[in-house]
């Protein structure tokens, strides 16, 4: 059993990576709107695929392996 440390710990992890998820999901979006804008837009688009991938890994991991309450 984790203690409330422990807990809250998680808790805030889980939140971070929810937020940056939110925010690469807004960079992709973004780029698709803007295409011609953007003189570095294939950077925002990478950056935000990036960042996605890795947020969906963490969130999986953390609501998968680890029996989230």
């Amino acid at each position: 059993m984790l203690s409330k440390a422990g807990e809250g710990n998680r808790k805030f992890k889980v939140v971070f990576h929810s937020i940056i998820l939110l925010f690469g999901i807004t960079l992709i979006v973004a780029y698709t709107f803007g295409m011609d804008e953007l003189e570095r837009g294939l950077l925002y688009l990478i950056l935000g695929i990036l960042l996605t991938i890795e947020s969906i890994f963490v969130l999986y991991k953390y609501f998968k392996l680890k029996n989230f309450k």
